[in-house]
């Protein structure tokens, strides 16, 4: 225990007190015999009579509640509720009103609030709650009278104590407690515990902390929120299930009081001062003021205790001296409560405190209660460097940081389940210190960086130990000292986390080492090539030479797989120089060539021509290997699949070089391919020939000539000239067609006969040969003759129509031109109401109105949208 509050003795005997207020260092006392008395009571001046009404009632003054804003004593006497005003005090507590709606009141609350108003004055809005009888009756103060609320709570029994706080009214009867929720129509009551349940004991109800209420339960101070019971109709209601507090007392309570941070209550053997923070909740004891009746708080660190005749001023002691010697007891807590409702200044209070939560924290950690010591540390804005360095194994080298000169306080050796929970508490710690880091690495200052450092490394080391799930997030975060991390790891054989700090540290040859170096590993963690080409997918353009290094062996290990480094589905990926990714796959792994080639090609859409070029000349070259092989007698499985690619990629491909892919195409063989080539390069002559003096393939040709003559009308003349007029030998070492060794005329007059419109007949009978019988081409020379007539006759026709078109606009441009009208100084533009000067430009619209030529231009910009 310590001294917390000085007793003053203010009257020993004289009046029978009944009632009892006070406010500032005024107390006002209410006697049996109706009297009014106000002291005032000073430190230093003593006590002084301020005011004495001696008849101011005929009934004993019962109860007694002081409104100091507004200078206004309310009092209850002879069961009726009547006000004061204190403003002068010559005036001896002036009548004001006396409420005659409160007649039958035994005891009464008050909610006081002060806010501005709608005229932006601060105003004092005062309600009262008076319980009469099986009720309590609700009013306000309403300028110089009590007003009607209109509510009402009808009661279970007759009250014994009332307290009002926001939206609640507190009930205690003479057996239970229970809470009115007054926001509701109508209020909904919920009973929250009894009275005591082994002793008759008159209820006791007080405001704690302004929003908290503090009911009394035999020796059991029950701490409740009443917010809890607050809920609006339509949702969950509170109930006792709800967390509550009690605090043991030595005696039932007979009378309670709030002076923050301490509870004061009377008892039958003393006035008990108690705090609500830890475990010793006993501050002091009074027994001198055992006989006292009432306890009322009149302002912050002031409190009347008054008996029948007596009365008494406890007084707080000085709290930089109750703080020195609560320091002494090591009772931090209610050092650090005092201290924030001290009127020290703003800094030097916020520092006070930090100190006392620093202390407190030692005094926890050293008694090993680490999670409380943390969060003390915490409150304390604590370095954490200085929080690392209670834990020796744990400070990194080198050590970067702060203050060495601050002694290190003294630290309980800490083993098996003491160190695991002393980790978990750090580790809890320095999470929350690091967002703070964080944040404040936006002022890009090295000292945060380097706290940061030391941060991440010792939640490394404690998760290492403790709890490794954490590690690979923690070392993507990327702030862990290297070199410290590094040698942890491998303490720890961390070799999956490993490789996440030398890849967030940028160190990308060392992960690539050791990927290498543990893929044959039996029973590693990074066994196989996996994490290699995951990595190496990872690293991008910007280290394109260390890809091409590491890719080898991953190439050569497994081709398939390790193309997936260039090939895979991921944007690096993708974006990787291709031409250079090539050059390394021609040097080093030419067997994987074309299938990069047909990746990204055929999925990426590359439309780079030497690129295409490079995979068709690929094709061509694996193709003639082929042939070769099949030349010898050998199996080649392979080569219609081949083939068939090649063809594809010829006919379908709009960003390969004809003539680059034509320059090295072989010229004895692939000849259907050869036409594909020289068909983009339109040598139809040359494709035709294939076509028909090599394959024989009347179908192709017609088809490919179908697909030209839109572009080239000549294109059905050249393949009939092919046919009557065969060439010898159109490739060097190919066999001609044996159809078409000597002209087919078969074929000739099929050709004429189908495409008759398409084939000019002036060169067509050219070419026929001179001992063509004419019946063979008779049909061809009706339907030459009969559409030629047609167009003839469709010429003159349209010869008719245009003439007769031709004469009609003669007819109407004449009739336009027979018009005229008249343009004098008098005419009058109707767009700017002005006249026509001479040599005026104008426009003269159908309707025969005229307007200037640059009214015409405005009118028609405006029109536009």
């Amino acid at each position: 225990m310590h001294k917390a509050y000085c007793v003053q003795s203010i009257l020993t005997q004289g009046v029978q007190i009944e009632a009892i207020a006070a406010y500032g260092n005024h107390v006002i006392l209410g006697t049996r015999s109706g009297q009014l008395i106000m002291y005032s009571v000073d430190k230093d001046k003593g006590v002084d009579m301020q005011m004495f009404n001696k008849n101011f009632s005929k009934k004993p003054i019962t109860q007694m509640e002081v409104v100091a804003a507004e200078n206004l004593l309310f009092v209850l006497t002879d069961s009726m509720i009547h006000v004061c005003d204190m403003s002068r005090l010559e005036n001896n507590f002036e009548f004001v009103h006396s409420s005659p709606d409160t007649k039958g009141c035994t005891l009464f609350t008050m909610d006081v609030d002060s806010r501005k108003s709608t005229t932006g004055e601060l105003a004092t809005f005062i309600r009262i709650g008076c319980a009469i009888k099986r009720r309590i009756v609700f009013f306000f103060w309403k300028v110089d009278k009590l007003a009607s609320l209109e509510l009402t709570i009808e009661l279970l029994d007759l009250p014994r104590a009332i307290c009002w706080v926001n939206q609640t009214v507190c009930v205690g009867y003479k057996d239970e407690y229970v809470i009115y929720n007054i926001s509701c129509t109508p209020p909904k009551m919920h009973k929250l515990i009894l009275t005591s349940s082994t002793i008759s004991q008159e209820p006791n109800i007080c405001l704690i902390r302004s929003n908290m209420l503090g009911i009394s339960k035999d020796n059991y101070l029950m701490l409740i929120d009443p917010s809890q019971y607050q809920a609006k109709e339509g949702s969950v209601e509170g109930s006792m299930n709800n967390k509550t507090t009690a605090i043991m007392w030595t005696h039932p309570l007979l009378g309670l009081v709030w002076d923050e941070p301490f509870v004061i209550a009377r008892t039958k053997n003393a006035v008990e001062i108690r705090n609500l923070v830890g475990k010793e909740t006993l501050v002091q004891s009074l027994p001198e003021l055992k006989n006292t009746r009432f306890l009322v708080r009149s302002d912050k660190g002031t409190i009347f205790a008054a008996a029948s005749s007596e009365l008494w001023c406890i007084r707080m002691v000085d709290i930089p001296k109750q703080r020195k010697e609560l320091l002494q007891q090591k009772k931090f807590q209610l050092a650090i409560e005092l201290t924030d409702i001290s009127e020290e200044k703003g800094n030097d209070k916020a520092q006070t405190i930090r100190e006392i939560h620093r202390l407190y924290a030692n005094e926890l950690f050293t008694n090993k209660e680490f999670s409380e010591a943390m969060e003390e540390f915490e409150k304390a804005a604590i370095d954490p460097y200085e929080v690392i360095k209670l834990f020796p194994n744990l400070v990194p080298e080198p050590q970067h940081t702060v203050d060495d000169a601050v002694p290190t306080p003294r630290v309980p050796k800490l083993e098996d389940h003491d160190l695991e929970n002393a980790y978990k508490a750090l580790i809890v710690f320095l999470v929350q210190a690091r967002q703070r880091e964080v944040v404040k690495l936006l002022d890009n200052k090295n000292s945060y960086k380097l706290l940061l450092e030391i941060i991440d490394t010792t939640l490394l080391k404690c998760y290492l130990q403790i709890n490794d799930v954490y590690v690979a997030p923690l070392l993507r975060l990327n702030q862990c000292h290297f070199e410290e991390s590094e040698k942890m790891l491998k303490r720890y054989n961390k070799l999956s986390e490993l490789i996440i700090l030398y890849d967030g540290k940028g160190k990308h040859k060392k992960a690539l080492t050791l990927l290498k170096e543990q893929a044959n590993v039996e029973g590693s963690v990074l066994q196989g090539l996996n994490r290699t080409i995951s990595y190496l997918q990872a690293l991008g353009a910007d280290n394109l030479p260390l890809i091409f290094e590491f890719a080898d062996w991953v190439l050569t290990e497994d081709p398939h797989e390790g193309l997936k480094i260039f090939t895979d589905e991921l944007i690096d990926v993708e974006e990787l120089p291709r031409a250079k990714v090539l050059d390394f796959l021609v040097s080093k792994h030419k067997a994987l060539v074309v299938p990069y080639l047909e990746h990204i090609i055929d999925e990426w859409k590359d439309t780079n021509t030497l690129r295409h070029n490079a995979l068709l000349k690929e094709y061509i070259k694996q193709v003639q290997q082929l042939l070769a092989q099949q030349a010898k007698g050998e199996e080649t499985p392979e080569l219609p699949a081949l083939r068939a690619k090649l063809f594809k990629m010829l006919e379908d491909s709009q960003h390969y070089s004809p003539d680059s892919v034509l320059q090295d195409f072989p010229t004895k063989v692939l000849l259907e391919e050869r036409a594909l080539i020289l068909g983009r390069l339109k040598m139809h002559d040359k494709v035709l020939a294939i076509y028909v003096l090599v394959l024989g393939d009347m179908s192709k040709a017609k088809a490919y000539a179908e697909a030209n003559y839109d572009q080239n009308k000549d294109v059905f003349d050249i393949l009939l000239e092919i046919i009557l007029k065969p060439m010898q030998q159109p490739f060097e070492d190919v066999p001609m067609h044996p159809d078409y060794v000597t002209p087919n005329l078969k074929v000739a007059v099929e050709l004429l006969n189908t495409y008759t419109v398409k084939i000019d007949p002036i060169k067509t009978l050219e070419s026929l040969p001179d001992d063509m019988d004419s019946s063979e081409v008779k049909y061809y020379l009706e339907t030459v003759i009969r559409t030629q007539m047609a167009e003839q006759h469709e010429r003159q026709i349209m010869i008719g129509l245009l003439r007769a078109e031709a004469a009609r606009l003669k007819t109407a441009v004449d009739k336009e031109m027979n018009k005229s009208f008249i343009l004098n100084e008098s005419t009058v533009c109707p767009e700017c109401k002005k006249r026509f000067a001479n040599q005026t430009a104008f426009v003269r619209y159908p309707n025969g109105q005229m307007v200037h030529l640059s009214c015409y231009d405005r009118s028609i910009a405006s029109n536009q949208p």
